[in-house]
């Protein structure tokens, strides 16, 4: 039987065997081909931010050798006509901003200089594309502008252009153009400067994010010129981004593939979701389930066929049932019987159960007001002695105790009927040392009986806790109790009920000194009805 389903087996084993090699091969593919795609379209993005870059490389240059916009250097302060140039040259080339600064990096002339944010008399000389220009170099420096907080790409050029600087002449190109025409067609691009810190981005969220944890130096430099301002700067992804072939970003996996830009060490990124280059998979995947279906269906047909036999042969053997039915009927009117004595013994169970319920609820109602009983025979026995001396005072205190502990009783049969329903035992905020001395007045009968002295050692500040006071005091007035039988052995018995604050909790710690359990009944204590009290009558429901 094994060696059949295993043959049945081996044709979809063999079909699911080809569909992975074919997934693997088609997989590869598919990577190939998006890789393909991502280097076609990277070199079309690196193309057009080069382009943009060189459309404005040469303005500055030519701002540099303009006496219209330089000659304030010469005056050492704004000139309206220059500004006026310049405001000219920015409307017909269309960058952002042009701007011209002396040797101390201070803004002498601007073409927003009627804007509420002027460049004039700003000083930028904290800026790289200054300090290279006044050395005499081209500055190219990409940031976010320190007064209009708008980015761009800030081209700078010594003035003049021989000799030694007088000034720097700067051009700002704004890129967010750039940056939405790469947001409208669709694809996922990002740049990264040479930190590794995305500043264009066709995904907003992902903008002045860095690809991985940027060391203190670095953050220090890039505060240092403010070049993102105001920005956190954090990691776009767990991992770092940089040279891996798949990343992770905002839960989504990518293929990730880079190109080097060639200009200020940037570096372009274009993701592809994962899903893209894989679409080959689920295909074969269809393919190969659509044929195991296939051939299961078959299977089917034919065991259906060989069903249809094998129902003939069942009537052929039906008779001989029939014969085994007549037999059977016997033996069911004798299980019949037999079942009717098992349920009139499980009756006669059910009512042993519910006596020994009745049983076990009577002892526990002996055993929980057996100790207030012995405190409201005190009490009246002392109250009777009052009365005859004449003390009312004394005799009103103790008639108070004696009202109090009927409460009490009253309160503990409460507790033993919820003794079924647990859930209905009321929860509230009390403080733990009244329940402490409720609890050592109902046991000090037993405690003056047996000799042992009970110590208390509670702090004067209150014991605040939300319980059921009730079942507390239970537990409180059977372990005082259980401590003073234990010790009564002793020549100098002694019980003692300690409280501390430890954090958010109270806990309440009681000691004795007797002879304490035997090791080998300790895992029995919780048993009902086990006690290891052989003289004081313990009932073992405490």
């Amino acid at each position: 039987m094994s060696k059949r389903w295993l043959y049945l087996a081996l044709p979809p084993f063999l079909l699911v065997a080809a569909a992975f090699v074919l997934v693997q091969l088609f997989l590869e593919l598919d990577r190939d081909a998006v890789d393909r795609k991502a280097g076609e379209r990277l070199t079309l993005y690196r193309q057009t931010i080069l382009g943009e870059y060189q459309k404005y490389r040469y303005l500055p240059y030519m701002i540099a050798r303009d006496p219209r916009a330089t000659f304030v250097l010469g005056l050492g302060q704004p000139v309206e006509s220059a500004n006026r140039f310049l405001q000219e040259m920015a409307e017909n080339s269309g960058v952002e901003l042009l701007y011209v600064m002396n040797a101390e990096g201070t803004t002498l002339a601007a073409s927003n200089w009627q804007d509420e944010l002027s460049l004039i008399g700003r000083n930028y000389g904290f800026r790289p594309y200054f300090k290279s220009a006044i050395k005499g170099e081209e500055g190219q420096f990409f940031a976010i502008g320190a007064t209009s907080d708008e980015p761009g790409l800030f081209l700078a050029r010594p003035t003049p252009v021989t000799g030694a600087p007088l000034g720097v002449a700067v051009v700002k190109v704004d890129m967010r153009p750039l940056e939405e025409a790469w947001a409208e067609g669709g694809e996922i691009v990002f740049a990264s400067d040479a930190n590794g810190v995305i500043f264009l981005s066709s995904r907003p969220e992902w903008r002045y994010r860095s690809l991985s944890v940027l060391p203190e130096d670095v953050r220090r430099m890039i505060e240092s010129t403010r070049q993102y301002a105001g920005q956190d700067l954090k990691p776009v992804s767990r991992q770092p981004v940089e040279a891996r072939e798949q990343v992770s970003i905002d839960g989504r996996v990518y293929r990730h593939n880079t190109s080097d830009v060639g200009l200020l060490g940037w570096t372009l990124h274009f993701l592809v979701p994962v899903q893209e280059a894989r679409k080959s998979v689920l295909p074969i995947w269809a393919a190969t389930l659509s044929l195991c279906l296939a051939y299961a269906v078959v299977l089917l047909v034919l065991r259906g066929r060989r069903l249809r036999k094998a129902s003939v042969e069942l009537r052929r053997e039906s008779a001989e049932l029939k014969e085994l039915n007549t037999r059977l009927v016997g033996e069911i009117q004798e299980r019949r019987r037999v079942e009717r004595e098992l349920l009139e013994a499980q009756r006669g169970l059910a009512r042993s159960n519910r006596l020994a319920a009745v049983g076990e609820m009577s002892a526990a109602v002996v055993h929980e007001l057996s100790q207030p009983l012995a405190a409201l025979r005190m009490f009246v026995a002392g109250t009777r002695k009052f009365l005859e001396k004449g003390d009312t005072g004394t005799a009103a205190e103790n008639l108070d105790e004696i009202d109090a502990l009927q409460s009490r009783m009253a309160s503990l049969t409460q507790e033993l009927k919820r003794f079924a329903r647990p859930a209905e035992s009321r929860i509230e905020k009390i403080d733990l040392r009244e329940s402490v001395r409720t609890a050592e007045k109902i046991v000090r009968p037993r405690f003056e009986e047996t000799g042992v002295v009970l110590k208390l050692d509670l702090p004067a500040t209150p014991l605040e806790v939300e319980t059921a006071p009730f079942r507390v005091e239970q537990i409180l007035v059977n372990l005082l109790r259980n401590g003073a039988d234990a010790a009564a052995t002793e020549d100098a018995g002694e019980v003692l009920l300690r409280a501390d604050v430890s954090g958010e909790q109270v806990r309440l710690r009681i000691s004795d000194n007797g002879p304490g359990i035997p090791e080998d009944l300790r895992e029995r204590i919780f048993d009902p009805f086990f006690s290891t009290k052989t003289s004081s009558g313990g009932m073992g429901l405490g």
